[in-house]
């Protein structure tokens, strides 16, 4: 088996069967699938029973007789595997046509690669109005390029190479029920020397919060797990690069500091007349003015909602106008 697909049960049988009948349909790639049944009820555990009679070895179907959640679940999943490839899957999800090949591809393209998500509605790849996801997903295949640097893979469609779970793990079942194990699981590939990609032509809808059940109980366990993420990792940061000057060695150097920055987890803004030569990462915003760029980088900085923590700037006046805002901005002022 090249890939074995993971897929944690807990009723849901109609998510289930779609997202079962998706895969039967649209993989073209060897694979197996493991389902863990975390003591579904007896008519979704009468399908999966039926599932695993019908698909034979294609199917290794695993009961358990308490829900042991979702992360303790997908472990159980993990170990098992023997194949080059893991793919973790929510039940709550329907992939398209050819989806865990590219994934695949992408995954073999580079050895950096560790873990990859497809395009998805999750990741803000959504169809537009009217159309339906099978459609938007063939317009995908037809994008020039075939993969971006994210700064974290998300959990609901996680393929992740065999060697990366032999050096790293699985995930941390300090995490409870769930939220913040995947970023979690990212953070460590990438300390490894790895990191995470999205397939642009890989598509997985994912109808988002169906597993869940929103309320108390879940908002107490994000926020625990939120404090746990944070006490390892830190807090979620966001730094600016104003970039004004035409110096070419300084704009090398700076290019440097970017990408060691966003693979420790930090979102990057920078602000410049001309589109720098970064590679494409999902934790890059660029903001290019061409013309009034001075006021239009200050209005940027003074009117957005999730502050920045620290602006470089490389115009030494420019670093002044800033730091008499900064009763506004909040952030730390420092000349590039």
């Amino acid at each position: 088996m090249k890939c074995d697909i993971v897929m944690a049960v807990w009723n849901n049988l109609e998510l289930t069967k779609n997202c079962i009948d998706s895969i039967i349909e649209n993989t073209d790639t060897d694979y197996r699938l493991i389902i863990i049944d975390n003591a579904s009820n007896d008519e979704t555990k009468k399908y999966l029973e039926q599932l695993k009679d019908k698909e034979g070895t294609r199917v290794l179907l695993i009961r358990n007789e308490s829900n042991l959640g979702f992360i303790k679940a997908v472990n159980q999943g993990m170990r098992l595997s023997e194949a080059p490839y893991v793919c973790l899957i929510n039940n709550d999800t329907v992939v398209t046509r050819g989806w865990l090949g590219e994934m695949i591809r992408v995954a073999q393209s580079s050895p950096r690669i560790g873990l990859i998500n497809p395009s998805s509605n999750t990741l803000g790849q959504k169809p537009d109005k009217g159309e339906s996801v099978e459609v938007y997903a063939e317009r995908l295949k037809k994008v020039s390029a075939h993969q971006t640097e994210i700064g974290s893979a998300i959990g609901f469609c996680m393929l992740i190479k065999k060697e990366v779970i032999d050096k790293v793990g699985v995930f941390d079942e300090i995490y409870g029920m769930g939220n913040f194990e995947d970023t979690d699981y990212s953070r460590r590939a990438i300390k490894e020397g790895y990191i995470c990609a999205r397939a642009h032509r890989a598509y997985v809808f994912h109808d988002e919060g169906s597993s869940f059940i929103r309320g108390s109980i879940f908002d107490d366990n994000f926020e625990r797990n939120r404090q746990i993420y944070e006490f390892r990792w830190g807090k979620r940061k966001w730094i600016a690069y104003i970039i004004s000057s035409s110096d070419d060695n300084m704009i090398k150097e700076l290019e440097k500091d970017i990408m060691p920055s966003v693979r420790l987890g930090l979102w990057v803004w920078y602000f410049s007349n001309k589109r720098l030569a970064l590679p494409e990462h999902s934790n890059i915003i660029a903001n290019v003015f061409d013309r009034y760029f001075y006021l239009k980088t200050l209005w940027k900085v003074l009117t957005k909602k999730k502050r920045f923590s620290e602006i470089f700037v490389t115009d030494e006046r420019f670093a002044k106008v800033l730091e008499k805002f900064s009763f506004i901005h909040k952030a730390k002022v420092q000349s590039y």
